[in-house]
């Protein structure tokens, strides 16, 4: 069950609708604040939520069609009725849950008069009237900075995850070359010691040479006086 591919989507489907209930929240306390159905921060929270709620239609036709072939065989899968009910059950509460929150993005309820930057301005006194536009604009104005500077961090977020993957691949491709230059340099330092090997070997066998033609050019030499001395022996004893 801990590798059943139905439970990890599930997971991830109960993230995204946790995530996109929080972007529901934001856009209704937004709609409710506001006084222009066109503002830039109530309509990027709508986008947002909508991309969302796509997403997870996405997950939950896959989960659909995992749930077709286990229903089709629950045996092969050792599921249980109760477990086939529960999947069942979490698939039509997600579905039933975004299709409330299109319709509440389709018909959005109207304004509550409790609010006071969101009621009518009064008009019977003027000052009242151009600094309560005033504030709303402001509220406004600062919302939508708000929403802008979280959507550059956002972006910001997504270059340095980028970046950072980069590296990562990066610091790889570098520990594998590294590796292979240590085997190159170890298999480099056995050629080494084996030529040091034959060389030292030659070297004793030179040295052996040169030592033996000595030897024999002092024999030879040796030979040579004792027979000059015999003849000047010779000579001397004839004269």
């Amino acid at each position: 069950m801990e590798d059943d591919p139905f439970l990890i989507v599930k997971q991830q489907v109960s993230d995204a609708l946790v995530n996109a209930n929080t972007l529901y929240a934001s856009w209704k306390r937004i709609q409710q604040t506001v006084s222009s159905p066109q503002n830039q921060e109530l309509l990027w929270t709508a986008d947002e939520l909508t991309s969302s709620l796509e997403a997870i239609e996405q997950d939950l036709d896959d989960l659909e069609e995992a749930f077709a072939a286990c229903q089709a065989n629950p045996n092969q899968f050792n599921l249980t009725a109760a477990e086939m009910n529960n999947r069942r059950t979490f698939l039509t509460k997600s579905r039933k849950s975004i299709q409330t929150i299109r319709n509440t993005l389709s018909n959005p309820p109207k304004r509550s008069k409790s609010k006071g930057y969101a009621s009518s301005p009064d008009t019977s006194n003027p000052y009242q009237s151009g600094r309560q536009e005033h504030n709303e604009r402001f509220i406004e104005d600062e919302g939508t900075q708000q929403t802008m500077m979280m959507h550059e961090q956002d972006v910001h977020l997504d270059n340095m995850a980028g970046t950072l993957v980069n590296l990562r691949d990066i610091a790889g491709t570098m520990n594998r070359e590294i590796d292979d230059q240590v085997v190159l340099l170890n298999d480099l330092g056995d050629d080494v010691e084996r030529s040091e090997g034959k060389l030292k070997r030659a070297m004793r066998r030179v040295t052996t040479v040169l030592k033996q033609e000595e030897d024999s050019k002092s024999d030879y030499c040796v030979c040579c006086l004792i027979i000059v001395l015999i003849v000047l022996l010779v000579l001397i004893i004839l004269l």
